[in-house]
């Protein structure tokens, strides 16, 4: 242990040596985090719409008014005319057209059956979906509401007709944040660039100029090797990941309703899986050129398969198959469900076995494959 301590303290002597290296640990993050977590959203506002009124009535100027006084849309006109419809969706000057049909006011008021047409853009499907959504939201919204002005003037009609009036209530997220979602898994990609790249980038560093060999000629075994070159970026790891987690609830007031050592225990799991990779990166390549192209490669798939940006169940089923290989796919749910939900080990124990079965497996062999190429 002395001497794995040993080579642990000249690791991080090197790293706090270099100021490029620590620009890259706690600056670059911090930055990535500040403006990926104002930029990374599902929150869809102000979106472009076309109102085209040829109705001209009370009701119908109501109506405009609801579309007009909401952070979801933004106006870009409500005279309109047929005409306009195709040419501002075709150019992208607005993403949905909502069309009043003359005598909408007259039928509403005579109870008949009232027609609006709306024409989205259907070219992204998430937005288009959102937005149809927003307007079903707001015209729900206005028939209730003159429906009851309907009844307040007929009490004949009122003691017949009873409204439903939907009461919400959205749990663990009650502010409907996409913040509170996005953070979590920001902080799990920075862990694992951190740890898996920096790792093999360090331990080709090392065979480049041909240090690595100079320890292999000493006491020290492959293992010991190998703890001493890994257990400072986990350190470090652990201290990007609370520096993040600070800065993620001091700014933008993410909540952590978890427990902390839980967080920790299974943060370690997912640093051994990282760990790994970084180490049998670094036994495939021969400079750090090629240990970072290589390292992007897994990093970018990790990202695309983790559910961070497309939910998993939207996959096909083959791709849902791929995921299960997938570390970060278990770590950004454990961030996820802690964070949020407050969940303990009872609820996250089947990723905690993955992300072990997982991490004892990629050490093992990285570590096996290691002791090969420097025997």
């Amino acid at each position: 242990m002395i001497k794995i301590w040993h080579l642990v303290k000249k690791e991080l002597w090197q790293v706090t040596r270099d100021p490029n290296m620590l620009r890259v640990i706690f600056v670059v993050p911090m930055i990535q985090l500040m403006v990926l977590g104002y930029a990374i959203t599902t929150d869809i506002k102000n979106l472009d719409i076309l109102i085209c009124d040829f109705d001209g009535s009370a009701i119908s100027r109501n109506l405009i008014e609801r579309f007009s006084h909401t952070e979801y849309f933004t106006q870009v006109t409500e005279d309109g005319k047929e005409g306009d419809i195709e040419r501002y969706l075709f150019a992208g000057k607005a993403i949905i057209a909502l069309v009043i049909p003359k005598n909408f006011g007259q039928d509403l008021e005579t109870r008949r059956q009232p027609e609006i047409q709306i024409l989205l853009d259907g070219q992204n499907s998430n937005s288009s979906a959102v937005a149809m959504g927003y307007c079903n939201r707001i015209l729900l919204q206005f028939m209730q509401d003159t429906l009851k002005k309907t009844m307040s003037r007929q009490p004949v009609i009122a003691r017949s007709v009873r409204m439903i009036t939907p009461v919400s209530r959205a749990w663990y997220n009650p502010e409907l944040k996409s913040v509170y979602y996005m953070i979590p898994g920001i902080i799990s990609i920075l862990l694992t660039i951190i740890t898996m790249l920096l790792t093999s980038m360090a331990i080709v560093k090392e065979k480049e100029i041909g240090t690595l060999e100079q320890l292999m000629v000493t006491p020290l075994t492959s293992a010991q090797i190998i703890a001493g070159k890994t257990i400072p970026f986990a350190f470090l790891g652990f201290i990007e990941m609370s520096v993040a987690m600070t800065f993620g609830v001091l700014w933008f007031k993410v909540p952590i309703v978890g427990s902390l050592p839980v967080l920790a225990l299974l943060s370690a799991t997912f640093i051994l899986t990282t760990l790994g990779l970084g180490i049998f990166i670094s036994t495939i390549v021969n400079t750090q050129q090629q240990a970072l192209f290589l390292s992007w490669f897994f990093l970018v798939t990790f990202i695309l398969l983790s559910g961070f940006f497309y939910p998993i169940e939207n996959m096909p089923i083959w791709v849902q198959v791929i995921t299960y290989g997938d570390p970060l796919r278990y770590f950004i749910e454990i961030l996820r469900e802690l964070f949020l939900k407050g969940a303990g080990l009872s609820v996250l124990w089947p990723e905690l076995c993955c992300l072990l079965g997982m991490g004892a497996t990629i050490f093992t062999l990285a570590t096996l494959r290691f002791h090969k190429r420097t025997a």
